[in-house]
């Protein structure tokens, strides 16, 4: 499990600032109690609001244009501990 763990939060890395483990934690709690497909796509969705295709983007940021790889670049989206929706 402690792959898993390290592969999820390596990719949320790429698209979120301030993502802890303690936010995976959370998130497969929640996750294996409602019997959610556990993916990093729909972890990193729930923690910031965008669409799973958006999240794709963030993990892999390029494009082809004209035949050619292109780079594209994004802000990281801050996250922030704070009480669980979870626990609503």
């Amino acid at each position: 499990m402690n792959e898993i763990r390290k592969y999820y939060l390596e990719l949320a890395s790429k698209v979120c600032d301030g993502i802890t483990p303690g936010h995976l934690d959370e998130w497969l709690k929640w996750a294996k109690a409602n019997g959610i497909l556990l993916s990093p796509w729909l972890f990193i969705s729930s923690k910031t609001g965008l669409s799973v295709a958006e999240v794709s983007e963030r993990i892999s940021p390029w494009h082809m244009e004209h035949g050619k790889r292109v780079e594209d670049e994004f802000e990281k989206i801050k996250i922030v501990l704070k009480r669980s929706i979870y626990e609503i």
